[in-house]
């Protein structure tokens, strides 16, 4: 094995993939489309129906409850600091509830004013569909309005008896953030962003890895390939390279993408949701760590899709084989989506993937602790050497390479 014939192979499949449109537009153009796209509507959709389902509460009052002093009690005391609450006249309530003409009815027990009088509860029934998402929060949102009413009420009764309204707020909270530098603000990127980093590392070089051994295979250039000068251990280091580059070219016209999108849309980032985006204190040395560890994880992961790209006798079977492993990233990096730098357990440094979604929220937490990157970044070469060795020995394997 020579450095130079690694290069030369090297170059020549870089060569080959930057000439491939089907995986230029696949796995580059595409995604740095498509991904921000998708964020933008889903964000988009999103906003839209959180505005929806929060504004404009339809809600009708039961045949039983439908009189004038209840109409008026509901309209001048419940809904009057509740702007979004709407009360409808409805000939048939439960009729309008199951055609969605309102999301929620009110239903007051007989009797309720001698009750009001005597300082007794009143029991108002709120009947919703649990199968209708806007019925069910319009029933959390009128029983929030209603709750406010009865506080009115208490403090009412308490005045009149000449009692301090003092009474009813025993304690004052106050909320104080003494994060330094505004962390925990940043909430939404730290999920998303060590998320999308950690898989599209993990599989940004599966178009790469399927097209330069399967895709060899089956147009029949990979045996004259191995009668040229390069050994087997250059042509397999070169094109583990490649893939590995590949994977990093992807993940950057990914990203790129992202950044597009969050010009575009601020809230393309967090799909929607509100949040914005303070600035960073990142430690360099923990950046630099991170980095490495990442590219560990490129090159971790190379390895198995230039093994299993060997192994497989066809193109299809190479996509089925390594769809496996996109869907293997997937559960890591979902699992631990809402985990924060306070909850990160040393042994998640051990672990490909983990590791390096670990590193990322560390960054972003501001809760660094070097010897846990240390040790992700000693795992990570581990795997890494693993991983070269596996696909190493099915490369030199003649059963494998040219099984049919």
């Amino acid at each position: 094995m020579k450095l130079k014939h690694v290069l030369t192979v090297f170059k020549k499949e870089v060569k080959d993939l930057i000439r491939d449109r089907r995986t230029i537009m696949s796995s580059i153009l595409l995604p740095m489309i498509l991904i921000p796209l998708l964020n933008i509507v889903m964000g988009g959709g999103i906003q839209k129906f959180e505005k929806d389902i929060n504004e404009n509460v339809s809600i009708a009052l039961s045949q039983t409850s439908d009189t004038p002093e209840i109409n008026g009690l509901v309209t001048e005391r419940i809904l009057a600091k509740n702007g979004n609450i709407v009360l409808v006249d409805a000939d048939d309530p439960s009729k309008a509830l199951e055609n969605d003409e309102i999301r929620c009815i009110l239903d007051f027990e007989d009797g309720y004013v001698q009750k009001l009088k005597d300082g007794k509860p009143v029991t108002i029934t709120l009947q919703y569909d649990e199968s209708k998402t806007k019925s069910r929060t319009a029933a959390d949102i009128v029983s929030s309005a209603i709750d406010e009413f009865e506080s009115e009420i208490v403090r009412e009764r308490l005045a009149a008896k000449g009692i301090d309204l003092d009474i009813m707020n025993p304690f004052e909270i106050q909320l104080q953030n003494v994060a330094p530098n505004q962390k925990g603000n940043n909430m939404m990127l730290e999920m998303m962003l060590p998320l999308m980093i950690s898989m599209l590392v993990a599989v940004g070089g599966i178009p790469a890895a399927t097209d330069l051994v399967a895709g060899e295979k089956e147009h029949n250039t990979f045996e004259p390939l191995l009668t040229t000068m390069p050994d087997r251990g250059s042509l397999l280091l070169g094109k583990y390279f490649a893939v590995t580059l590949f994977s990093f070219v992807s993940v950057a016209a990914i990203l790129a993408g992202l950044v597009f999108g969050y010009l575009l849309n601020p809230n393309s980032l967090t799909m929607g949701v509100d949040s914005q985006v303070y600035g960073y204190e990142i430690d360099p040395l923990a950046a630099v760590l991170a980095l490495i560890i990442t590219i560990a994880l490129g090159m971790t992961f190379s390895g198995i899709q230039i093994a299993l790209s060997t192994i497989a006798k066809s193109y299809k079977e190479a996509q089925t084989y390594l769809s496996f492993l996109m869907l293997g990233s997937m559960v890591p990096a979902y699992a631990t989506m809402f985990m924060q730098a306070s909850d990160l357990s040393p042994v998640m440094f051990t672990l490909p993937i983990l590791n390096t979604i670990a590193a990322f929220k560390m960054i972003l937490g501001g809760n660094i602790i070097y010897s846990n990157l240390f040790i992700a970044l000693v795992a990570s070469v581990v795997f890494v050497a693993l991983t070269l060795w596996f696909a190493a020995s099915i490369f030199k394997k003649e059963k494998v390479l040219f099984r049919s």
